[in-house]
């Protein structure tokens, strides 16, 4: 489902300040948090460490060209795999077949009425959700998942910090739980999910290795994984 604007993040990567600071206003009166970068540079620091579910990007930047740009954001650099939608005041057509070329999803010629950059940002996130587990990076609230590297980090105002210690099991419950948010998996599917086998009636061992879990990872003590007591457990984005 796609988030709604107020928890939605864009990376707005602009070097024009002015520009840069009229539409970061503009898309803040529409409810979305916007994210700066006046450079290529700074964009591929804060891809790095921040959640973002959506990318303006200029194609004239002073340190890169915005195509090249965008081939290190799709790159290991960064394996980002949101939409990333093209800003820029040349139209023709060479610039727009290189900018789809080179990782695009969308291409608006500056200047533009905030109504159509709004509804293209619209058209655009709801057409990625079945995208979003490409780059290995799962955000949630509180934490980062880093599939590609079975890693966990925590997460504080949208920004990854350091790693938390899982073991492998309280890893492979993490993801059962976080692939099926807002369900109740019963316990025999965990097991079979995590251990590959039935519970055979033993759910004292997986209750041990959630209450372990839920220590490290909800640090605001959201119960963002509630027990279902005698059934199972729900995830719940908190």
């Amino acid at each position: 489902m796609t988030k709604e604007p107020s928890e939605t993040r864009i990376l707005l990567v602009e070097d024009d300040k002015e520009l840069s600071a009229v539409t970061a206003i503009q898309l803040k009166n529409h409810g979305y948090q916007t994210v700066c970068a006046l450079n290529g540079k700074q964009a591929v620091d804060k891809l790095q460490t921040e959640r973002i579910d959506l990318i303006l990007l200029d194609v004239m930047l002073p340190d890169i060209e915005g195509h090249e740009l965008c081939l290190q954001i799709r790159g290991e650099a960064c394996g980002y795999a949101g939409p990333i939608i093209f800003m820029s005041c040349l139209g023709d057509s060479v610039n727009i077949v290189n900018a789809f070329r080179e990782g695009g999803n969308d291409y608006i010629v500056k200047p533009a009425k905030i109504e159509a950059l709004i509804e293209r940002i619209r058209i655009n996130l709801e057409s990625a959700d079945e995208k979003k587990e490409k780059n290995g990076r799962l955000w949630f609230r509180q934490f980062m998942i880093d599939t590609k590297s079975r890693s966990v980090y925590r997460v504080r105002n949208c920004v990854s910090g350091e790693k938390i210690e899982l073991s492998r099991t309280e890893y492979d419950i993490l993801m059962a739980l976080v692939k099926r948010p807002e369900e109740i998996l019963l316990y025999r599917q965990i097991y079979k999910l995590v251990w590959e086998q039935e519970d055979f009636g033993d759910v004292r061992t997986l209750m041990v290795h959630v209450s372990n879990l839920r220590k490290k990872i909800d640090e605001n003590r959201t119960e963002m994984i509630r027990a279902i007591r005698g059934v199972g457990y729900l995830f719940r984005d908190m």
